[in-house]
């Protein structure tokens, strides 16, 4: 750990930026599940706070409906990891139970920058925008994947190579790939949104 802060201070001082984006990926990477957990507590505290807040005998009428509403909004936002409203929220589900099992919640999730409620009905909407930034993420991620599967198999073509070497050359390796699944990860939506729209079809022509 000493050794990797020492090459990131190091890298800093001689504004090399490229090695110290790979540190920090290479880092976020390792800490994932533990960045998670943190962010997965601070939601459960808010329900805390709120089923506290409703145990409290002088908090009544309105201001108690509004609680009570919130937490529920919380809880959903938890266990799925959407935060709607009731009445989108409610919409969105019954148009999963709809769907009979013919697509998963996940893709509804996804979905979601695309899904607009209006007049008590959901529809699915990608923009031209929508549909370019798609296409740019799946090929560059495509590119950058193939890019940084070559960095990582690089140095075992090298005769000559020192420690210092390898671990940069494997570092832009993993850099290049992880940002390849972030950009293809930008994908997802599009592809759910695509999804759903094709129960929402199936169902207003049936």
């Amino acid at each position: 750990m000493q050794y990797v802060m020492g090459m990131l201070v190091e890298n800093l001082k001689n504004l090399n930026i490229l090695p110290v984006l790979v540190i920090i990926v290479i880092a976020l990477v390792f800490n994932y599940k533990k960045i998670v957990e943190f962010l997965d507590e601070r939601e459960k505290a808010r329900v805390v706070k709120l089923s506290e807040a409703l145990k409290c005998q002088y908090v009544s009428g309105l201001t108690r409906s509004h609680l009570e509403e919130e937490l529920v909004t919380e809880q959903f936002k938890v266990i799925t990891g959407i935060r709607l409203e009731k009445e989108f929220r409610e919409a969105v589900i019954l148009a999963h139970r709809n769907a009979r099992g013919e697509i998963n919640f996940i893709h509804f999730k996804r979905a979601l920058p695309h899904i607009v409620y209006k007049d008590a009905k959901l529809a699915v909407k990608i923009s031209s925008f929508d549909k370019v930034s798609y296409l740019f993420n799946l090929i560059f991620g495509i590119f950058l994947v193939l890019i940084g599967l070559i960095f990582i198999w690089l140095p075992s073509q090298m005769k000559a190579i020192n420690i210092s070497q390898l671990l940069s050359t494997f570092g832009i390796g993993v850099f290049f790939i992880a940002m390849a699944f972030f950009m293809l990860s930008q994908t997802l939506p599009v592809i759910s949104a695509r999804k759903v729209s094709q129960v929402f079809d199936r169902k207003h022509n049936s």
